[in-house]
């Protein structure tokens, strides 16, 4: 974050040079007092009186103009660091939820939408004049010492009760928040469950958890808000009370012979000056605490990110080779040792029992996940290193877990970018849903998704992913049990797919328990307990298989990890 922070130095210089001089314009109405009760009253000049009425009026003026930069300034701040940080922030919450041991952060955008709005309003002003205060007491001391001294004491037991503030509600703040997130990581997979819910009674049991994550951010919460209400509470009463008593330090030097009654109103008037920085702050600490807490996370978060430039490899041809490939999630050991290779266009069938790693080599080979020894080889090249948006054009992956985007068929097909209709018509066409399609309402702009889409049966759903994995010039293609939803008309225009992606030279990889969908494939892999159990040209396997007394495709369960 640091990097960035560098970019926007900028911003922050400006709108401090500009605090500097907002804070010294801020004295001209005390100042404009001092002179009306010492020099205009007292000597009734009318020219005295008009000369510093115009330069007051004229120095509030560009106090205003200056305020107004500042606040556009630190917005331009704001929007800037949106624009920077979006894109890198996403991909990587993106790359973050695709990792085995998956990142509970889903919200980095709206934490950089809670820096914007910060740097927008009007709560992080205190910062930029809080520094000035120490200013405001020099010139309240050069009045009289004793004010000074004074004003010095205010500051300090207002600046202690913000102390105090902070250390009461930190702690409390921040656990609330992290709670906040996972209840409402709760709710959302809550509504995307919510026919299995219904259906399996599970109401009750899913309110009763929530209840219990919602009553720990209250509590939590509430606890801050008691000690920041009561601390908000002393500190607007204090102000006035400090404004009282430097009324009548004032007026007793005064009576002393040791001030005049334009001091007393001069020194009163830049006393609240000088703390309400302070009071805004705690005032709004909230919100800073709130944009503290997404700062943090966000720079956490760019912490992990792989910020060098890689070098664009050329397309590749679909040469695959796995090189003592190994993967586990804390001890338990989920692939051991995996190394085989497939030429360009060769057909894998991949196949094992529930549990023998099946779709976590599938993740493997797509650079999904990143082996925690040896390689995954694409061309030679490690596929995990290798950039996605260079690669991803020419992958195709079916997972056995779908999902559309808010959007048109076409916009899905597509993969959400610039529709080419040839393509989507044609990978439509290879997959054998054309047809479908075409009988709907609005054929290809037919909306689907969570938002305002028809809802397609499971195997649609299958066979638009088919044509999604299918889109534009593939050279590798990983299918996760792409038959588990189709009917014999699905699967028999899978089957064609199979053969015309055989006669492209797309290297593919099937993961399947049907003999049928193996009939292309020119090797097969089987997988037990996370480790090559067989593998090398289909007679082979089923010869061996065979003659082991086993099955030659033995039942597989597609949910298999």
């Amino acid at each position: 974050m640091r990097k960035f922070l560098k970019k926007w130095m900028k911003y922050f210089l400006f709108a401090g040079f500009f605090s500097l001089f907002i804070n010294l314009l801020a004295l001209t109405f005390p100042i404009y007092m001092l002179a009306i009760y010492d020099r205009v009253l007292t000597s009734h000049s009318l020219p005295t009186l008009i000369t510093i009425s115009i330069g007051a009026v004229f120095a509030l003026l560009v106090l205003g103009i200056l305020d107004f930069f500042r606040s556009r300034l630190l917005v331009k701040a704001g929007v800037d660091m949106d624009k920077t940080l979006s894109r890198p922030v996403m991909s990587e919450m993106l790359k973050a939820s695709c990792r085995i041991n998956k990142s509970s952060y889903t919200e980095g955008l709206k934490d950089i939408n809670i820096l914007r709005n910060y740097f927008a309003g009007n709560a992080i002003f205190g910062f930029f004049d809080a520094p000035w205060t120490p200013l405001y007491i020099i010139v309240i001391y050069l009045m009289h010492p004793i004010l000074g001294l004074f004003a010095l004491c205010a500051a300090l037991l207002l600046f202690l009760l913000g102390l105090l503030q902070e250390l009461l509600t930190r702690k409390r703040s921040g656990m609330a928040d992290a709670i906040a997130g996972q209840e409402r990581n709760f709710i959302s997979t809550s509504m995307r469950n919510a026919e299995v819910i219904r259906a399996m009674g599970m109401t009750d049991g899913i309110k009763d958890h929530w209840k219990g994550l919602n009553r720990e951010v209250m509590i939590l919460q509430t606890q801050a808000n008691r000690f920041a209400g009561a601390l908000n509470s002393v500190s607007k009463s204090f102000r006035p009370a400090t404004q009282v008593l430097i009324y009548g330090l004032g007026a007793y030097l005064v009576l002393q012979n040791e001030s005049t009654a334009g001091v007393i109103i001069a020194a009163s008037i830049i006393m609240r000056q000088a703390l309400n920085p302070v009071e805004q702050l705690m005032n709004t600490w909230r919100q800073t605490v709130t944009a503290r807490g997404a700062y943090k996370r966000i720079d956490d978060l760019i912490k992990s990110m792989d910020m060098d430039e890689k070098m664009e490899l050329p397309p590749p041809e679909g040469q695959l080779t796995l090189e003592g490939v190994t993967l586990g999630s804390g001890e338990k050991i989920i692939l051991n040792n995996i190394s085989f290779s497939l030429s360009v266009g060769e057909q894998l069938g991949l196949i094992g029992p529930s549990g023998s790693g099946k779709t976590t080599l599938c993740r493997l080979m797509l650079g999904i996940w990143a082996a925690a020894a040896g390689t995954v080889r694409l061309d030679g090249a490690d596929v995990f290193k290798w950039d996605k948006n260079h690669l991803g054009p020419y992958v195709g992956y079916l997972p056995q877990e779908i999902e559309f985007f808010s959007g048109t068929i076409s916009e899905n097909i597509a993969r959400m970018g610039d529709v080419d209709p040839e393509k989507v018509i044609s990978a439509a066409q290879m997959s054998g849903i054309h047809e479908m399609i075409l009988k709907l309402g609005n054929g290809y702009d037919t909306q689907i998704g969570d938002h305002g889409g028809i809802r397609l049966s499971g195997g649609q759903r299958q066979r638009v992913a088919m044509a999604r994995a299918l889109y534009g010039e593939p050279k590798l293609i990983v299918l996760d049990e792409p038959n588990s939803n189709l009917d014999d008309a699905g699967e028999q225009a899978l089957l064609k797919a199979l053969a015309q992606l055989k006669e492209l030279k797309i290297t593919t990889i099937i993961v399947t328990h049907k003999p049928s969908l193996l009939n292309t494939v020119d090797k097969v892999l089987m997988l037990q307990d996370g480790q090559v159990a067989n593998f090398g040209p289909k007679e082979e396997v089923f010869s061996r298989l065979l003659g082991s007394g086993k099955p030659a495709v033995p039942p597989i369960v597609s949910g298999a990890k």
